[in-house]
């Protein structure tokens, strides 16, 4: 990587870790003295003491800090954990990330006509039961549901949030917040709402997204309703393509696309949706069962810029954001808490949270890179592998960073490459293909 990429990714890396620290503190007054352990170096502390070890007791961390010079016990730490820290750790959290790093954009030439490609998922974190009254969650357990859109094409994490676990993604506003113009927006069927789309639609941005069944469709040149089951091919392989009306109210134009299914495939999805019924004890419409059949999605992307192949292939960019939130739970230990206090949870949470956003930050741009396809799991892994040399650096005032990211990006070189698949190609290798054969 570039002189001018590392002096901006060390640039990046005192903003989050120094300068934003130091800008909240004057606002929440967390250390208001000159001590050791002053708002910069806690969420150092807190922040790469998680990153190196997710599930670190409070006197690993302190053993850390001591090899910087900072001199605390484990109880003393627990004890900074109040009220003034949590909110000094979820501003910095929310202020990274709102900072962009501009990382390099895919070789794709399906995606470069988009300004940006954004994938919006949720994944549930179990908290403990003191969290409950905040964040309620299913079967009275305490859970925070954490509403997460990455770029695709940049590798950043671009937005954020936090919702009790019982809500539904339908009550999310992140779809639209990361509408920008041009943008492709990608989001699974808890998100569908014929309104969302008009939304994203009207905001000069673009979508695909699964149909969601019950929704109506209008012929789009007749506006007569449109039977979706009889207007679709019968042999496994053949494709639609047609422009329809979506929606009683919105009746919003977009061009509906469909593929059947091979049919194991599609008797595996009516099983697995017949179990999901019988465990809600709700019945299942034969219609539903029978639309299984088939790959449906909509969008309002245009026949001239994608074919319906590329579209299937778009739509499985999804699937990527399901894997980060792999890593960050089995590898960044984003859900392993203790029964604890209210403030020692959060600290934990956001420390963890914004551990993570500096694993994308210092992966951004290294999805494909030299002409070779990167893990985020395995770079993450030299990350976590090195980050006490990161605390090291930022103790000297940033002296020895530069060489520090020289070695990072070394290791992913020769050990975050990815294990070239010839059977079962991935999303990104069939992007760059041009699609689904």
């Amino acid at each position: 990587m570039s002189q001018e990429k590392c002096n901006r990714k060390a640039s990046e890396i005192q903003n989050m870790l120094e300068e934003i620290v130091s800008q909240v503190n004057t606002e929440c007054h967390f250390s208001q003295r000159n001590t050791p352990l002053n708002a910069t170096r806690f969420v150092q502390v807190l922040v790469l003491g998680w990153l190196q070890k997710g599930d670190a007791s409070l006197n690993e961390l302190a053993a850390m800090a001591a090899e910087t010079g900072i001199h605390i016990t484990g109880s003393a730490l627990h004890e900074r954990m109040n009220k003034t820290a949590v909110k000094l750790l979820y501003q910095v959290l929310v202020r990274a990330l709102c900072q962009r790093s501009g990382g390099t954009c895919l070789p794709v030439d399906l995606l470069q006509s988009f300004t940006a490609v954004h994938v919006t998922d949720s994944t549930q974190v179990r908290l403990p039961s003191s969290l409950t009254p905040t964040f309620s969650g299913s079967n009275g357990e305490a859970q925070v549901k954490l509403q997460v859109t990455l770029d695709y094409l940049s590798d950043e994490w671009v937005g954020l949030e936090m919702q009790p676990g019982r809500a539904s993604d339908q009550t999310s506003c992140l779809p639209v917040q990361q509408a920008l113009t041009s943008s492709l927006n990608i989001f699974d069927l808890g998100y569908f709402k014929q309104e969302r789309l008009r939304d994203i639609a009207q905001q000069g941005a673009y979508f695909v997204c699964r149909y969601q069944s019950q929704t109506a469709l209008y012929d789009g040149a007749t506006a007569q309703a449109l039977d979706l089951l009889t207007a679709l091919p019968t042999e496994v392989g053949s494709e639609l393509d047609m422009t329809v009306r979506l929606g009683q109210h919105v009746q919003l134009p977009v061009r509906l696309v469909a593929r059947r299914l091979p049919q194991k495939t599609a008797a595996a999805r009516r099983r697995k949706a017949m179990q999901k019924y019988r465990a809600q004890a709700k019945p299942c419409r034969a219609a539903y069962l029978a639309l299984l059949a088939w790959d449906i999605l909509v969008t309002n992307i245009a026949c001239e810029t994608a074919t319906v192949k590329q579209l299937i292939a778009c739509y499985a960019i999804r699937t990527q954001i399901e894997w980060v939130f792999r890593v960050w739970k089995s590898q960044l230990r984003l859900d392993d808490f203790g029964n604890w206090r209210l403030e020692r949870t959060l600290c934990q949470l956001y420390a963890h949270l914004i551990a993570i956003l500096l694993c994308h930050r210092l992966t951004a741009g290294w999805l494909w890179y030299d002409g070779q396809e990167h893990s985020f799991s395995r770079c993450v892994q030299i990350i976590q592998k090195q980050s006490s040399g990161l605390m090291r650096c930022l103790t000297r005032h940033g002296y020895g960073m530069l060489a520090w990211l020289h070695r990072i990006e070394d290791s992913f070189r020769q050990f975050g490459r990815k294990t070239k698949r010839k059977k079962e190609p991935s999303t990104l290798h069939i992007l760059m293909q041009g699609g689904l054969s």
